[in-house]
């Protein structure tokens, strides 16, 4: 016992300096489990060897030891503060406390087997176990979680803030009891005590466990993620498996085009050719967190799994546009990883590969971002970063770094590669990062040149200081005091947006104002509380809500209710400037939304339009009921056409963007005016595209081209470059009669109040404010 308790004592105060792991959580329990299954199993090897203890007095004398490690544990909240001290609690049972009852049945059993060196033996089993478990959860299932007799369990990706507490942790931990208690009875029997029967039916319990893996949630496969979802379609490369509950036809076909758009652009950008990739991709489509996080284990981080025989990516539906063309270049990078596992050794090479062959964004690019922040930053600089990418090759180096700064700094460094070098030698130093062997110089001076590179640039993009300012500050999880924390506000609108997809409109708002009461200035619950309103005409009430809102509380989802609360009351004027504001506060790549932002500006003094807008209607319903009013003016007709998009209907919504004359107001400054021609393009060009009509998305895209030029936007010249091309290989295709629309083989209809509505581009947590141009979507 003191032997253990010294231990213990040790392995405590090694734990409370290090960041992340001082912190009474699953990482801290999975590090004690790990531990304890030695420490407790060899004290119970010695204690069985020397005289007859009762098994029962053992385990309790070896669980009482814990109490030292979370001793430590609960102290070091002096200096590493704990919000989730219940939740800790619970895994440090689950984990340790499961651990050690596991460790002593073992070596019971062993002591009564003639074995000669039971603690080798029982060192041995548990190293195999700790190996073979994950080996085997995630080596052969499309899951993020593994579940351990040793360490617990690992709940899901390091990037997830928040865990997926799912109900197969409990279950497998009640398996690794029925293991425990199996241990003992034949310990027992092997002593001469005890009944074959309880020994047969705990064989039974467990089989019957092991069985039913995938239904206790121990387990996921890929034919029960494909039946959970429900809808599939099938393109020339993928497979897509989608919730078909949410989402309709035009959405499937629409998800389709972006898959295979965002596959050619990349393997373009290799230099491979479309059959490279043998198998077919699948594409895994979670409507929400809550149902992602139950199936796969992964919340919101999107996964590419790359070491499953299968290719496949797993993404949130809401985080395709911004997600799918870095998880694809996961995907192509298979064929140059290491052996078995497909992927680099290199955290920093394997992201960075992801990073530099995205596809074009509006959005500022890698380069821009580590320029931004070398000159905003006081703390580093060019040379500074240049000697920091060795350091973020390795796995602790990158992970334990802030995700946006390590992503951008490699994804830089990976594209100056990609295009000073060329393809090749970017897939021959992909696997080891053996960069002086392939590029006949070290990394130090690549990194060098790299640096130079950046210095040479002539300009930073505007909207880059923005992003830094707001990604590159966010702490990583090492860095976060209380990890995994969930604010009660936070958890009431988390089940405010459950009751919004049970169409239970009286527990949402419910447990909206529950938030609000929790935090009164939480701008997310107050824009939904708002849009709610908004849809059942209650101007006034919105109105009054956000009207006494601090201006540092104002989002832009919030000036946008309350110009629209603006309008339902007539008073023109004020919901203009408040348009105005919210066009101003807008990131400058959010196209798309200071698009729509002016035409909201061109609607001001027409309520009965704005009334249809906030409707909470589908977009295709807002469209026809616009249509059904009779009005031809540009306004009107704009809106029709941007609802249509939004609808996916881009057959209907191209005809509206022909001819259309200017609707910004004629006040408004002439750089209002020149964005809305370069975006009238975008949408003009992406309905063409989306609509198969080749030749006119290459006439639109071919405008957009000019348009940006002309302002000087890179960015969204590479954008409408990259339409441009795809529109003409499409169209060459298409006449020699090869191209296929791609059809989904479910039933299934519109998803009504999905996003569709302008305020709908605010739920994506990484990337705010931006719609559908603000990605980059074809």
């Amino acid at each position: 016992m003191r032997r253990a308790a010294a231990a213990y004592l040790g392995l405590g105060l090694l734990l409370a300096p290090v960041p992340l792991l001082n912190v009474l959580q699953a990482e801290s329990a999975a590090v004690v489990a790990l531990a304890a299954y030695f420490i407790s199993g060899g004290a119970a090897v010695r204690a069985f060897g020397t005289t007859s203890r009762s098994v029962w007095r053992v385990m309790g004398r070896q669980e009482a030891a814990l109490l030292v490690p979370l001793a430590v544990l609960l102290f070091a909240q002096i200096w590493a503060p704990n919000c989730t001290l219940g939740q800790g609690l619970l895994f440090y049972v689950l984990f340790p406390g499961i651990t050690v009852v596991f460790a002593v049945a073992v070596a019971y059993l062993l002591r009564g087997l003639p074995v000669s060196r039971p603690g080798w033996v029982l060192s041995g089993l548990g190293g195999l176990l700790v190996v073979a478990g994950p080996l085997y959860d995630l080596g052969l299932h499309p899951q993020f979680y593994t579940y351990n007799h040793i360490f617990g369990g690992v709940l899901g990706p390091i990037y997830d803030e928040q865990l997926a507490v799912r109900p197969g942790l409990f279950a497998f931990r009640g398996l690794t009891l029925l293991w425990a208690l199996l241990a003992v009875l034949l310990g027992q029997r092997v002593r001469g005590r005890g009944s074959w029967w309880a020994v047969l039916v705990c064989v039974l319990a467990l089989g019957t466990g092991y069985v039913y893996s995938v239904p206790l949630g121990i387990n996921t496969t890929s034919a029960s993620l494909q039946e959970r979802l429900g809808g599939h379609t099938r393109t020339p490369h993928f497979d897509l498996y989608y919730d078909s509950t949410q989402v309709g036809a035009a959405a499937a076909a629409d998800l389709a085009a972006a898959h295979e758009a965002e596959y050619d652009w990349v393997r373009r950008r290799l230099g491979r050719k479309a059959d490279e990739e043998r198998p077919r991709i699948q594409s895994y489509i979670y409507p929400n967190p809550d149902t992602k996080g139950r199936l796969t284990g992964a919340r919101t981080t999107s996964v590419t799994p790359v070491w499953l025989d299968t290719p496949q990516v797993h993404l949130l539906r809401d985080r395709v546009s911004q997600s799918l063309g870095h998880e694809l270049a996961h995907v192509v990078s298979r064929p140059y990883g290491l052996p078995g596992l497909r992927a680099s050794w290199a955290p920093g090479l394997v992201e960075g590969w992801a990073v530099a062959l995205e596809p074009p964004s509006p959005g500022p690019s890698p380069d821009d971002l580590v320029r931004t922040a070398a000159q905003s930053d006081t703390t580093t600089t060019l040379a500074a970063e240049a000697q920091a990418v060795a350091q973020r090759l390795s796995p602790w180096g990158f992970w334990t770094g802030r995700g946006a700064v390590s992503y951008a700094t490699m994804g830089s460094f990976v594209r100056y590669l990609l295009d000073q070098y060329g393809p090749a030698r970017l897939k021959r130093v992909y696997a080891w990062g053996n960069f002086e062997a392939v590029y006949r110089q070290s990394l130090g001076p690549l990194a060098n040149e790299w640096a130079a590179h950046l210095r040479r640039a002539p300009a930073v993009s505007r909207a880059a200081h923005d992003v830094v300012t707001r990604r590159f500050t966010r702490p990583s999880l090492f860095e976060t005091d209380c990890p995994h924390y969930v604010p009660p506000a936070r958890r009431h609108y988390q089940t405010a947006q459950r009751a919004a997809r049970r169409r239970d409109t009286t527990e949402m708002v419910h447990h909206l104002r529950k938030a609000l009461s929790a935090r009164p200035q939480y701008a997310t619950a107050h824009a939904a509380l708002a849009r709610h309103r908004l849809a059942q005409g209650r101007g006034r009430a919105v109105w009054r809500q956000l009207d006494t809102l601090s201006a540092v509380a104002q989002t832009v989802p919030l000036r946008v209710a309350l110009a629209d609360a603006a309008v339902l009351r007539r008073t023109p004027d004020t919901a203009r400037a408040l348009y105005a504001q919210a066009r101003a506060q807008a990131p400058d790549y959010a196209h798309d939304l200071r698009a729509r932002l002016a035409l909201r500006d061109a609607i001001a003094d027409r309520p009965s339009v704005v009334r249809v807008l906030t409707s909470g209607d589908s977009a295709a319903a807002q469209a026809r009921r616009l249509a059904d009013t009779g009005a031809q003016d540009a306004e009107v007709r704009a809106w029709r056409a941007v609802r249509w998009m939004d609808a996916r209907q881009y057959r209907r919504a191209l005809p509206l963007w022909e001819g259309l004359d200017v609707p910004v107001r004629a006040d408004r400054p002439r750089a209002w005016h020149r964005a809305w021609e370069l975006q009238r393009a975008a949408w003009g060009a992406k309905a063409a595209l989306r609509g198969d009509s080749m030749e006119a998305a290459r006439r639109w895209a071919a405008r957009a081209v000019r348009q940006a030029q002309v302002l000087g936007d890179e960015a969204r010249v590479s954008l409408f470059t990259w339409w441009q091309t795809r529109a003409v290989a499409l169209g060459d295709t298409s006449r020699a009669g090869m191209l296929r629309r791609p059809s989904p083989d479910h039933a299934s209809r519109l998803l009504v109040g999905s996003g569709e509505s302008h305020t709908g581009a605010f739920r994506c947590k990484i990337v705010p404010y931006i719609t559908s141009n603000g990605s980059r979507d074809w």
